[in-house]
């Protein structure tokens, strides 16, 4: 963690952790409030943009109190929600050398902005509204008069202004041998001596709790304590505590001693009695651990400390995973960008899967087996559920008799499968091209396609053939009967059989 973003809405105060950089807060309004951001001046962070976000989704400025700085920003924010952005700007502190280091004015054209990159109040008056472009600038004034957009601004970083008018600047020095006054903001272990308070003509808040003085001063710093809490007594201390990151030195009284980076002085160590790692998957299901260590190469012994980095050790088809851990009541915690893909297929499927364990989107082989035989082999990507449409690997075929006739009812059998057909149709998995057919009792050897013709006949077929030899069977008969009269007819005495 990178220290905190402290915000006070209304009577509501909040200490939000930066767990990274930039950072970007954002929280609802529901109307007006007043407000306050607040950074730790020492760290080398600072709000560098904080906005009002209307119904409509517009971006405004909040009504600022003069003069706020990157480390501490206040005043009255209007809309729906409020925007705050944290980036890289830099500690100052606990003594801010302030200077005015000069005047200057510039016409604004429209188009032609005026570039500002140094630290300075900038007021512009407008036939326009003036536009602004920039980090670390900060709205403090605007009204219009008769027409004319008055406006002010004070900015420390790089600011474009574009309008129609002129703009009147007011530089200001932060690191001057000589300054018109310092801030100092009280730090715990610092003193401060030789100095006596002031009231300066413009005055830079870094702080709720500052002050501003003059005079020759003299820091005083000295070590600080720390309490160490919960299960293992031991003692803690920071050694310079205007450093930042800086270093808590904790000794337990198991013997364990560490050396803490943070960005903030915390308000105790707490430890924990180490019971075990725990690592699951993104489904949930818990993963056996190999090891567990920490970030700033400390084993992990009988205590767990707030403020070190540990992380939990994974050994999966022979790689090691590595993933941050939390601690929970003496638990560390880690949960994995793993999963166990359980495959959803239709029945007669069954599915396995390769690896059993993977990272979310990397391949996995899927094979679906009906009984044991194993019938296609896919390759998709791992996720907690793949769903595959088995329908496709079933294939119609026709199973028909010597003369065409579909067969009422067989059983084809392919590879290790068997399969149900009726009136001449039948679903079938083609693993293989040879399969065999059984009719009334009888197996045929075929090679599957879209119709296959076994050597039987049907009932239909052989009534069909019955009919056939009825009808020619007639009509031989009946060709005989005929010959047989004319040759009597004739008179001729020959018998013809």
């Amino acid at each position: 963690m990178l220290g905190f973003l402290y915000l006070v809405l209304n009577a509501t105060a909040l200490a939000v952790p930066l767990t990274s950089i930039p950072f970007v807060y954002t929280t609802s309004l529901g109307g007006c409030v007043n407000f306050s951001a607040y950074l730790d001046p020492l760290s080398p962070w600072g709000v560098a943009s904080v906005y009002v976000v209307s119904d409509t989704g517009q971006l405004g400025w909040p009504q600022l109190r003069p003069y706020p700085t990157p480390k501490f920003v206040q005043g009255v924010a209007c809309g729906s929600f409020l925007s705050l952005r944290v980036d890289r700007w830099m500690g100052v502190g606990p003594l801010v050398p302030v200077s005015v280091s000069g005047e200057d004015s510039a016409f604004l054209y429209g188009e032609l902005p005026v570039e500002i990159n140094k630290t300075a109040i900038v007021k512009i008056k407008s036939f326009t509204k003036p536009q602004v472009v920039g980090d670390f600038v900060y709205k403090t004034y605007s009204t219009v008069v008769e027409g004319v957009y008055v406006e002010e601004y004070v900015v420390y970083g790089r600011a474009q202004f574009a309008a129609y008018g002129i703009a009147n600047i007011t530089y200001i020095k932060l690191n001057d041998a000589k300054p018109d006054y310092y801030v100092y903001i009280p730090t715990p272990g610092v003193k401060v001596e030789g100095v006596r308070d002031w009231a300066p003509d413009v005055a830079l808040w870094f702080a709720p709790n500052q002050s501003a003085v003059v005079g020759k001063p003299r820091l005083v710093v000295e070590q600080i304590s720390v309490p160490v809490v919960g299960d293992c007594p031991g003692t803690a201390y920071v050694v310079n505590p205007v450093q930042r990151p800086l270093t808590v030195y904790v000794k337990l009284s198991t013997g364990e001693e560490y050396a803490l980076s943070l960005y903030y002085i915390p308000a105790n160590i707490t430890t924990w009695r180490f019971q075990r790692a725990v690592a699951t998957t993104l489904d949930g299901a818990e993963l056996p651990v190999d090891g567990v260590e920490t970030d700033e190469g400390y084993p992990v012994g009988a205590c767990l400390v707030q403020g070190l980095h540990y992380f939990v050790v994974v050994r999966l088809n022979g790689s090691s995973y590595r993933y941050a851990a939390s601690v929970n009541a003496g638990v560390l915690e880690a949960r994995t960008d793993l999963v166990e893909p359980r495959v959803e297929v239709g029945a007669p499927f069954r599915a396995v899967v390769s690896p059993q364990v993977a990272r979310a989107g990397d391949n996995v082989t899927i094979r679906l087996y009906i009984n044991d035989t194993l019938v296609a082999e896919v390759v998709k990507k791992a996720a907690p559920l793949v769903k595959l449409n088995t329908t496709a690997y079933f294939k119609t075929i026709r199973v028909v008799d010597v003369l065409g006739t579909p067969v009422d009812s067989f059983t084809v059998y392919v590879d290790k499968l068997k399969f149900y057909g009726k009136e001449g149709s039948a679903s079938v998995v083609p693993v293989s091209d040879v399969a065999s057919v059984e009719v009334r009792g009888a197996r045929y050897l075929v090679r599957l396609g879209p119709e296959v013709k076994v050597p039987t006949l049907t009932t239909a077929s052989f009534l069909k053939i019955v009919v056939a030899a009825a009808t020619v069977g007639g009509a031989a008969a009946f060709l005989f009967k005929r010959r047989h009269r004319e040759k009597e007819v004739g008179g001729v005495d020959v018998v013809e059989v």
